[in-house]
């Protein structure tokens, strides 16, 4: 009798044990993954936000790894920097920025790779017939980190919260 209840004993140690192993691999992934160093994804999130006001494709497909893909909305995806870069452009021919932000609601650097998720704001005006429209919208981004220790832009996806022009408003 003592000799099974001993089983059962040292059975129930061993479940805890392994139980208590695994909540402490969960808890330190996740102190992991919130403990990374942001500072360089900040400082990259700064510059695109800088290159975007002052609409200089050229600094902007920089901050793009070479193979990455940004995914405009109501466009296909710009795939590599010549194509990024290409898009901003375009972008530029049709639009003048007068102001741009972006408010980041969260970042997460998981070892070398990291993404940063948020919203931004842009007044544009028209190049042609230079109508001011105000856009608000959300991004998300994934970034990787280079042999410098720089982090770039591997993906990038963001959509306007404003329904698409000549549609009706969205109802609440």
């Amino acid at each position: 009798m003592i000799d099974r209840q001993d089983r059962r004993v040292a059975s129930a140690f061993r479940r805890n044990r392994v139980v208590l192993a695994l909540a402490v691999l969960a808890l330190g992934g996740t102190a992991y993954a919130q403990s990374g160093d942001t500072a360089g994804v900040t400082k990259t999130r700064a510059a695109f936000e800088k290159a975007a006001a002052a609409q200089d494709p050229a600094a902007i497909a920089k901050l793009f790894a070479t193979d990455a893909v940004e995914m405009p909305p109501n466009a296909p995806s710009a795939k590599g920097r010549a194509a990024i870069e290409a898009y901003h452009k375009g972008f530029a021919q049709q639009f003048m920025v007068h102001g741009f932000s972006l408010t980041p609601t969260e970042t997460k650097v998981i070892g070398d790779t990291a993404y940063d998720v948020g919203t931004y704001k842009q007044s544009l005006m028209l190049m042609k017939g230079g109508g001011m429209m105000d856009d608000k919208g959300k991004y998300l981004v994934l970034l990787k980190k280079d042999a410098s220790g720089t982090w770039l832009i591997t993906h990038a996806i963001y959509n306007s919260d404003n329904p698409p022009p000549g549609s009706a408003p969205a109802k609440k």
